[in-house]
């Protein structure tokens, strides 16, 4: 079979070679020269992610190389009616993320194309991040270097009074997924007493993956720290907004390092800047870079760091071993685990 594998700046060649042990197929590589820098892979991934694949264009380069394919496999380059038009005999596409908005799904299903994603590729790089954000922004670890940088010896900061041991601090985690489970296990080494809310579980299984079940409601008037790890559909209202944010506790840290659009940022912002709650740590923005005149960037009480949950040398590595290994057992007959279409 003819595969093609489409590099970018996130899965170069250099990565992308190893989906050669592609079983009995023919395998080339080709680069989106539109995604050669992480700049513009970090535009096409959130316009993807807002507004969907059909909303990413696609270099007429990329539309001649996949003409041949009968399997594709992309990373963060789209896959749009345009491509999909320019592949007939496409039949398999996988996907080197979790997420598949870069990929036309309803116009798969028609056409019968199957898809596979790489689920679980950065899980251990993100519950990483969430820990360390919760820490960073408790215990202003950026804003004591910033100082530092700046000449200044700071050790009192507005926040000093809510500076306290994990120990003595609960967590609450909406969506016990993978990373969720992955991030209790972590706090666990902490002492923390660990909430979770998941409407896709029931409380046994929530209970079996570390964590106290308990509604959304109850878990966000009792957590110190409250991490989202949900997805969210463009259109799709956020799930915590200022209903949401007038239930936390004043001390309260939200972490978010799943998707923009799960958090209203206006209300966020006013919360913050009100001290309705004690802080936020985001990775995540409704726009990509965030802009220079963001009130986000005004505010005393965030730590903001540039979409980098995910993004581990392991964590793309991951993606193609787990997509090599779906795509061979695809071609061996057998069940793969990811399909998502």
């Amino acid at each position: 079979m003819k595969a093609v594998c489409i590099c970018d700046a996130g899965v170069p060649e250099m990565l992308m070679q190893y989906m050669k042990k592609l079983p009995g197929c023919d395998v080339t590589l080709h680069t989106e020269k539109t995604l050669t820098d992480i700049r513009s892979l970090t535009m096409c991934e959130r316009t993807a992610e807002l507004h969907g694949a059909e909303a990413c264009s696609v270099s007429a380069e990329m539309l001649e190389a996949v003409r041949e394919a009968e399997i594709l496999v992309t990373h963060v380059a789209p896959v749009n009616r345009a491509v999909l038009d320019a592949a007939p005999n496409v039949k398999i596409i996988g996907v080197l993320r979790t997420g598949t908005e870069n990929v036309n799904l309803d116009l798969c299903r028609e056409r019968g194309v199957a898809v596979y994603n790489a689920e679980g590729r950065n899980s251990t790089a993100v519950a990483d991040l969430v820990v360390a954000l919760m820490l960073c922004e408790m215990r202003n670890i950026a804003r004591a270097h910033g100082a530092l940088v700046q000449g200044k010896w700071v050790k009192m900061f507005p926040n000093i009074m809510m500076n306290r041991d994990m120990c003595r601090c609960t967590v609450g985690i909406i969506g016990v997924g993978k990373i969720g489970t992955m991030v209790a296990a972590r706090l666990k080494g902490f002492g923390c007493r660990i909430l979770g809310c998941d409407i896709f579980l029931s409380p046994e299984e929530i209970e079996k993956r570390g964590c106290e079940p308990v509604s959304k409601e109850e878990l966000l008037r009792q957590s110190d720290f409250i991490t989202i790890h949900m997805r969210h559909e463009a259109g799709q209202p956020p799930l915590i907004g200022e209903a949401e944010l007038a239930l936390m506790k004043k001390n309260a840290i939200l972490v978010n390092c799943a998707r923009a659009g799960l958090v209203d940022t206006a209300a966020l912002v006013e919360a913050l800047r009100a001290h309705r709650i004690g802080g936020a740590a985001i990775d995540v923005f409704d726009e990509e870079p965030l802009p220079p005149g963001s009130p986000l960037l005004t505010l005393d009480n965030v730590t903001l760091t540039p979409h980098i949950a995910g993004t581990t040398v392991d964590a793309f590595a991951n993606s193609v071993e787990i997509m090599l290994r779906q795509l061979s057992r695809v071609l061996a007959g057998e069940e793969a685990p990811n399909r998502v279409v």
